[in-house]
């Protein structure tokens, strides 16, 4: 049995399975009463069981099952009743099939339904939830004479139950909230309220998406009081009036949640008098987002290349630097370049093709870099400015032989007696010789002199490549990559470079980009495998100077550790970067060192023209990498160098755009 006044209060309506009755409330008493047990539909009669109805001022329409061929079949309809007098109007099928079976004759919640008209009386929603859909009728006729000429369903297909459980129209005949009964889309509440915008005839099934879900980030519940027994909330009914939504939960309390200003949203929520009523006060819409229009909903997240410090109502938000990092829902403006990803492994240079010495000085014979800076330390150079040199000295000695001063030619006797004695081509007895010798000692001094640094170039992680400003990588060095299982030793010992990596303390510090969160609002809890998780302690959180980043950092306890990271509150993120640090440590032995080296790898997440998801996974995995370097020389001592190479992955999706609404 229903009940329900009419919007002038002067009649109330009955509708119950047997009889249809109207009460004038002006003079108290029965103005009409008739039975319902034999309604012609069709070319049969039979029956009807109303499971939901609403009303307008001259007609009601009621949704229910009518009972036909010798209470064998039932069909799912739509009647149109006249209310002064009572009448029927119209029958429509909601469904195609009839459904076989006599138990809907008689009203049960497990086939329960809602139903609501539209402000102006042109549109009828049909909440029908053993079928979880939505079906809207749409109205034709005039007062006297109302009849449906299309229907429309709007179905989902997840794993939703009780969608259409409680449906109403807001004060807008295009804009119709939905009831969902239960989902797993929020950790406070297993209901949901679906608001649907312009629902127009020649939309076709499957396209309509909600504008917005209550609740949100915005609008959340999760201050209300529940039972020991909950541990969720849950919806029951929903009803709207003057743009105000009214959410009636299961444990009878209330929700209001009224109409906000454009600029403002209803979210703060304040619990009146202690009666179980609780109220969504408005405040001003959040950073990155804004309102343009009056309403229950939340703010409408900012466009991607605009922003909203959120210091003010904001009906629009203000465009962007085009240089800028200005994602959806962007607070202000952000240089991403201050968030660079970086690592500190790489690969090691292949082994030189060519490692014979001798090959190498002819080598360094042909320069392959013809650049002024470098052809001055080549062999080649040396050796033509030797040449030069002894062809000017045996220039001078030949013009002094012709001329003959005897001033002078003592001096040239003088300087064949030193060249023939610096002869190696004729054993001294050519000072021609003398001159080709200087060319000799030349790249024999050369040879030297590149055999030093050449030598000083092991190893690799100490010195500098021989020419490394020429382009030459050439190194006295070879290199074996593999990758090796950590067995022990013939003694069941490790590399003690093993145990320093293993026992290397990390701390990870992560950075919120282009986000109104405040330290406050951060919470790091360790999950495990049983009981409830760990606070763990962030430290070192920090805010830019203009409030639209920050950071925090925590340290890890283990290697394998599950962190959760929770941010309360409505606000929209940018961009994220993951930074693993660890400390540096050294360990001498007598044969070896072991050089565990510092670990500091960041690595920036974002999505253009996106913000990140309302829950993301992200995975770092760990490869050790160990570096061992031989001894050059007798008494020298092997190095040990250890150092980790996180990756840091998201997984399923990085950005989730309707998570705001």
């Amino acid at each position: 049995m229903f009940l329900k006044v009419d919007p002038r209060e002067k009649f109330a309506y009955v509708f119950a399975d047997a009889f249809i009755l109207s009460y004038d409330l002006s003079f108290d008493k029965i103005n009409q009463i008739n039975r319902t047990n034999s309604i012609v539909f069709g070319n049969s009669y039979g029956s009807f069981t109303p499971y939901a109805f609403d009303l307008k001022n001259d007609w009601a329409a009621v949704a229910g099952f009518h009972l036909i061929q010798n209470y064998s079949r039932s069909k799912q309809c739509l009647y149109i009743f006249g209310l002064q007098p009572l009448r029927i109007i119209n029958i429509s099928a909601i469904g195609v099939n009839d459904i076989q079976g006599t138990e809907r004759t008689s009203y049960t919640q497990d086939y329960e339904m809602s139903l609501s008209i539209n402000p102006s009386g042109t549109t009828i929603a049909i909440g029908e939830i053993q079928l979880n859909k939505v079906t809207i009728a749409y109205m034709s006729g005039n007062k006297t004479f109302q009849s449906v000429s299309k229907f429309h369903e709007i179905s989902e297909l997840e794993n939703w139950t009780g969608f259409g459980r409680s449906v109403s129209w807001l004060n807008d005949d295009e804009t119709l909230a939905i009831l969902v009964l239960k989902t797993m889309n929020h950790s406070s509440s297993q209901s949901e309220i679906q608001v649907y915008k312009n629902i127009f005839l020649n939309r076709t099934r499957g396209s309509i998406v909600p504008t917005f879900v209550i609740p949100n980030t915005q609008q959340t519940l999760n201050d209300i009081q529940r039972s020991k027994s909950w541990s969720k909330h849950s919806f029951r009914r929903i009803r709207t009036r003057s743009n105000s939504l009214l959410i009636q939960l299961k444990n009878a309390d209330i929700i209001y949640i009224p109409s906000a200003a454009a600029g403002f949203c209803s979210m703060e929520l304040v619990l009146i008098n202690l009666l179980n009523l609780y109220v969504l006060q408005p405040r001003p819409c959040v950073s990155g987002s804004y309102k343009n229009t009056s309403g229950p909903g939340p703010c409408t997240v900012c466009p991607s290349r605009t922003k909203n410090p959120g210091n003010y109502p904001s009906i629009q938000c203000q465009p962007c630097n085009s240089t800028a990092f200005c994602p959806l829902g962007a607070s202000d403006e952000v240089n991403l370049t201050d968030f660079n990803s970086y690592i500190q492994t790489f690969s090691y240079p292949d082994t030189p093709i060519i490692d014979d010495y001798d090959d190498l000085l002819l080598l360094k014979f042909f320069p392959s870099n013809m650049k002024w800076s470098c052809l001055i330390f080549t062999p080649l150079f040396w050796t033509l400015m030797a040449t030069i040199l002894c062809l000017m000295v045996w220039f001078i000695m030949f013009l002094i032989k012709r001329r003959r001063p005897n001033p002078v030619d003592i001096y040239r006797q003088r300087a064949k007696i030193v060249l023939k004695h610096t002869d190696l081509i004729g054993e001294g007895e050519r000072w021609i010789g003398g001159l080709a010798s200087i060319v000799i000692f030349t790249i024999i001094v050369y040879c030297t002199i590149f055999a030093f640094f050449y030598f000083s170039s092991y190893p690799i992680e100490t010195a500098e490549a021989v020419d490394k400003a020429c382009d030459n990588n050439q190194r006295n060095s070879k290199f074996d990559n593999a990758l090796q299982l950590p067995l022990p030793e013939t003694d069941g010992t490790y590399w003690k470079i093993f145990d320093m990596l293993n026992k290397q303390p990390f701390a990870m510090t992560i950075h919120l980009i282009n986000t109104r969160a405040q330290c406050n609002d951060i919470i790091v809890e360790r999950n495990r495998r049983t009981g409830t998780p760990l606070s763990v302690v962030e430290k070192n959180c920090t805010l830019s100077p203009n409030n639209v980043s920050g950071s925090f950092s925590f340290d890890l306890p283990t290697h394998k550790s599950f962190v959760r990271v929770g941010i309360n509150g409505p606000y929209f993120i940018g961009a994220l970067r993951l930074c693993l640090h660890g400390k540096s440590s050294v360990e001498d032995e007598d044969s070896a060192v072991h050089d565990l080296h510092e670990l500091d790898v960041c690595t920036l997440f974002y999505t253009n023209n996106q913000t990140i998801g309302l829950s993301t996974d992200f995975i770092v995995r760990l490869i050790k990498v160990i570096n061992v370097t031989k001894p050059l020389k007798r008494n020298d001592r092997t190095l040990y160098g250890g150092i980790w190479t996180p990756f840091i992955t998201y997984t399923d999706i990085l950005s989730d755009e309707l998570y705001f609404a």
